[in-house]
């Protein structure tokens, strides 16, 4: 008997099964380069955030002439603007700062003085309010995505702008009066300004902040976390970053 060209059924289902296994493989190393690739990215953004954390505050806290005693009663980063016991070591630590606002040239250039203004004067003062808030108490506006996993575990540091309603920050691109010295806290009682810096920050149980007067050092622990690949993933890994930040203006 003669066989017709073609397979055989053995033939068939032997490559059908080395196809099959070729496509496994295949498909797992997508899978872990997919996943590779997700660390990779959520250590980054992790290790973005940490550095812009520790740049910001840290230039803030450089520039400031004074941080509000502990227990000041101040706003707790909600919309309602509701007054809450500003303290460093409390459940929602808090720390608040006097900063300068600094004449850009365009205020300077509308003073329109004969010699010209030049830009940098101090022209007013606001008290930053620096506040850790469950991140699932933030409104829904403010965070990133929805995740459950992460509001059990994160933080949102909030920062809340007041200024003294009976000597108002110039808008922008006016001309204002020359203030060199701040007015006292209790002032600071409008909130011009409400901004989520971050929804991914973790906190321990030892304080966030903490304020040495006599030394004028603020020390702040900074950790940040995100969910990668469905799990909670922090920068440091093994514990909090310090930033020790010396308040040289503060008298």
């Amino acid at each position: 008997m003669t066989r017709t060209s073609g397979f055989t059924l053995i033939e068939l289902l032997i490559g059908m099964s080395i196809l099959a296994i070729l496509m496994l493989v295949i498909f797992q190393f997508q899978q872990s380069t997919s996943t590779y690739a997700s660390a990779q990215s959520g250590a980054a953004q992790r290790l973005q955030t940490l550095n812009d954390l520790s740049g910001y505050l840290g230039d803030q806290l450089r520039a400031a002439a004074g941080v509000a005693p502990s227990g000041t009663q101040l706003p707790d980063g909600s919309a309602a603007g509701t007054l809450s016991s500003c303290d460093p070591s409390g459940s929602a630590a808090c720390l608040a700062l006097l900063i300068p606002v600094v004449e850009d040239e365009r205020g300077a250039a509308a003073c329109a003085t004969t010699p010209a203004t030049e830009p940098g004067r101090i022209v007013g003062w606001t008290l930053n309010v620096y506040r850790y808030v469950p991140r699932s108490t933030l409104d829904s506006t403010l965070k990133g995505a929805a995740s459950t996993t992460l509001d059990a575990a994160a933080s949102g540091l909030m920062e809340i702008r007041l200024q003294n309603p009976s000597r108002p920050v110039p808008a922008a691109g006016t001309c204002g009066a020359a203030q060199l010295v701040p007015d006292a806290v209790s002032a600071y009682t409008t909130v011009i300004g409400r901004n989520l810096i971050s929804d991914e920050a973790a906190i321990g149980s030892d304080p966030p902040f903490a304020y040495d007067s006599a030394q004028r050092l603020v020390t702040i622990r900074l950790r940040t976390v995100n969910v990668t690949n469905g799990a909670l993933v922090y920068t440091p890994a093994d514990g909090f970053h310090r930033l020790n930040v010396s308040t040289r203006n503060v008298n």
